[in-house]
């Protein structure tokens, strides 16, 4: 399968939509229109200038057949959105923390403050709320690939426990250090990870994991790594927009 793998979003609408103009232009001239799949690793909201809009591009990748990944960010989000009260306060204030009020702008808010900003979430469409829950609720938070050999997710894994004993919550925040690390031990289920969720001055590359998010929302680039039946070909990146 030929994947394209793309890091963390987060509001830069700009070098999201340029950098899927240059996958659509790689697939062409260089794959001869094989056909292809993208791969959002997740964190399309917060802290970048237009994660409403970022949604709407998500939306599209989704209903035209990509794989569209949750983050924990998308995760704060959906639940500070959905929660019943008290474990929505909670939330929203987790949310508040990580970056909700440039996504609150985004979607038109004014005048926000960490004590105020619920009173702004009416402002995010059903219709960007449904998709939330879909890939938070209603799919696994995943894409597995075993006959390429590859597991894609936002956080990482646990490398010592099975894919049935990680848990979302693992599986969307995680750094573990044995995973992480330079000495990293391979997984259990013997798949390359490829993940997002920490960023870095470039791609991470390492036998056990490909990390992708190189910070665009920080002034960094925003990467897509280009999988050949299992093999990392190259990526491709394009400037952040934050």
């Amino acid at each position: 399968m030929l994947y394209y793998a793309v890091g963390d979003v987060h509001g830069c609408a700009d070098a999201l939509e340029t950098l899927l103009a240059k996958i659509g232009r790689h697939a062409r001239t260089l794959h001869e229109d094989r056909e292809h799949r993208i791969v959002m690793l997740g964190d399309y909201v917060d802290r970048g200038p237009d994660s409403a809009r970022v949604i709407d591009i998500i939306m599209k990748l989704d209903e035209d057949g990509h794989v569209v990944l949750p983050g924990n960010h998308d995760q704060m989000m959906h639940e500070a959105l959905s929660l019943k009260p008290g474990d929505a306060e909670r939330a929203a204030a987790l949310w508040w923390t990580n970056g909700a009020k440039a996504t609150l702008k985004s979607y038109g808010a004014t005048r926000l403050s960490a004590s105020r900003c619920w009173r702004s979430f009416d402002l995010v469409p059903p219709a960007h709320r449904d998709f939330l829950k879909r890939i938070l609720e209603e799919r696994p938070v995943y894409h597995l690939d075993r006959e390429d050999g590859l597991f894609f997710v936002h956080a990482g894994v646990r490398p010592r426990k099975p894919l049935d004993a990680q848990s979302d919550e693992e599986l969307l925040w995680s750094r573990d250090p044995l995973f992480m690390g330079v000495d990293a031990e391979p997984w259990v289920e013997g798949l390359r990870v490829v993940h997002a969720h920490t960023p870095g001055e470039g791609p991470e590359i390492r036998a056990n994991r490909v990390g992708l998010d190189t910070g665009a929302v920080y002034g960094g680039r925003l990467s897509a790594g280009v999988f050949v039946d299992g093999a990392l070909e190259e990526v491709l990146s394009v400037g952040g927009d934050a």
